[in-house]
């Protein structure tokens, strides 16, 4: 068996169990060099066959002096760097998962092509979800994803939404673009529908996951007589940091719908909060690339109220159970949406949940994806 090098920076949070799920499927057929930091909560790779694992240091996201995160950084960065250039000299197969920041990814991605390595790049957000630079800057960012995408011999994208963004943006060439899914997380099933009149808002609080607009939509549906509660549990979107302000103040007009918990989410407080609500609340809009969330939600056995956006369509056709909230997103839509949810009963619901974790389970299964990705290299 040939070695396939995966590469990634993520250790904690749906991209990072995104790589280590990917490591799993690619081991039921290849021999794989895993460099990433140790996984969090717990490292799923860590003892599986024909998987070598290097992992540089892990950032310190939370508390310590603004020097010693630099420092952590840095020595992430040095680290992964290093194994990865070291990787050339036992494989010339790369899939790269969320790379460093450009200044530091490019060099390397160049001198993996330059020396005849095939690399395929997974790209999770083919348009950003919220760029990282001011506007005045934003060319030197596109041109920074292009240098990116450039270095790739394939592109990978989770969905069929993501292809447009690549070729309108980027100028990627159609041919060079491949479609495979996001494959199934490990989640517990959360069982029937509690019917606890209680929705769910999960992941990083984004513009374009219209949380503000959701918590409007759960008070309107409050003064239309229907009991809903709604908790909006996520990270601030470190590009777009007054945004959760925002949200916060809605929350704050309601305070017996509405509960926000900020910050990062434990897996086990994500498994309370799955087997707690009816559904999960996913008004997207602005959003081509796969969405965790939504899989995790099809994972739990919970169905959605969402948007048919980005690779959300994807997953309703595959078997994930959902109310489509219509298009154009607007705040009487979601509200509909949202008493339509309720108006029919949760047994119904619990039986197409547990019927769409069965066959998104067979549709995202890891070894599955694992041969695709393995196959862009024949």
């Amino acid at each position: 068996m040939k070695r396939i090098v995966v590469y990634t920076r993520a250790w904690r949070s749906g991209v990072g169990l995104y790589a280590q799920g990917l490591v799993e499927g690619l081991a039921a057929g290849s021999q794989v060099l895993f460099i990433a930091p140790a996984g969090y909560p717990e490292d799923r790779t860590a003892n599986l066959g024909n998987v070598r694992r290097v992992r540089p240091v892990r950032e310190l996201v939370d508390g310590g002096s603004r020097p010693r995160r630099a420092f952590l950084s840095l020595a992430r960065v040095a680290g992964g760097l290093g194994a990865l250039l070291a990787a050339r000299l036992v494989s010339n197969r790369f899939i790269i998962s969320i790379p460093d920041p450009f200044v530091f990814a490019i060099w390397p991605l160049m001198l993996l092509r330059l020396t005849g390595a095939r690399v395929v790049f997974v790209c999770h957000d083919p348009e950003p979800h919220s760029w990282s630079l001011p506007a005045r800057w934003r060319w030197l960012e596109r041109t920074g994803y292009r240098l990116i995408y450039g270095c790739a011999s394939v592109i990978v994208v989770l969905s069929e939404a993501g292809r447009a963004p690549l070729v309108r943006l980027f100028d990627v060439p159609t041919d060079k673009i491949v479609v495979t899914p996001h494959g199934a997380f490990d989640v517990p099933a959360a069982g029937p529908a509690p019917g606890s009149n209680l929705l769910l808002a999960f992941g990083t609080i984004r513009r374009n996951k219209q949380v503000a607009l959701a918590m409007e939509a759960v008070i309107a549906a409050r003064s239309a007589g229907c009991p809903v509660r709604m908790i909006v549990a996520g990270g601030r979107d470190p590009n777009d940091p007054t945004y959760l302000d925002e949200c916060q103040a809605i929350a704050a007009r309601c305070p017996d719908g509405l509960t926000m918990e900020t910050g990062f989410i434990a897996d086990e407080r994500v498994d309370e909060l799955l087997a707690a609500c009816d559904a999960l609340l996913m008004p997207y809009t602005d959003f081509n690339s796969q969405s965790g969330v939504a899989v995790i939600a099809g994972m739990a056995g919970r169905p959605v109220i969402a948007a048919p956006a980005g690779g959300i369509a994807d997953l309703i056709a595959a078997g994930l159970a959902a109310v489509e909230i219509p298009t154009p997103v607007d705040l009487d839509g979601v509200t509909r949406s949202i008493l339509a949810f309720y108006a029919t009963p949760k047994a119904e619901w619990s039986d197409r949940a547990a019927r769409g974790r069965v066959l998104l389970g067979q549709a995202l299964a890891w070894p599955r994806i694992g041969r695709q990705l393995a196959e862009l290299f024949d």
